[in-house]
């Protein structure tokens, strides 16, 4: 009797593999924000789970839930519903831009306290040594 090859079956899996492994982080990751720099950053690999709460603020200032944007009253909302149920995890991770200004940063703050968060993650680059 003749064997099947697996060999051809095995390659395609892990080209799949690769280009998976490759794009799941893309995906995740929502606008492309230029996140400031510091020496001192943290990784934070919670901020990448399914679960986490990621608001990002581009260089206008406008409001970002992954790719989705949105305004203040709808992110004030959201959050409210998201962490009505007795979540005991509330906190959210914010991603600003470099060239926004501080003010409209502590706006997006306190929009996001009211709502009942707990704890905000400032994320930021690790510096290049």
């Amino acid at each position: 009797m003749a064997d099947i090859n697996v060999t051809p079956m095995a390659d395609v899996m892990l080209v799949l593999l690769i280009i998976f492994m490759i794009t799941t982080p893309l995906l995740q990751s929502g606008i492309t924000v230029n996140l400031p720099k510091a020496k001192n950053a943290l990784d934070a690999p919670e901020a990448d789970s399914k679960e986490a709460v990621v608001v990002a603020l581009n260089r206008e200032g406008k409001i970002f839930l992954g790719k989705r944007q949105v305004g203040e009253n709808d992110l004030y909302e959201f959050l409210v519903q998201k962490f009505s149920g007795g979540e005991l995890n509330r906190s959210i991770f914010l991603k600003a831009d470099t060239a926004l200004s501080y003010g409209r940063v502590v706006q997006i703050v306190n929009q996001c306290r009211s709502a009942g968060v707990e704890k905000i993650g400032l994320m930021a680059e690790k510096e290049k040594e």
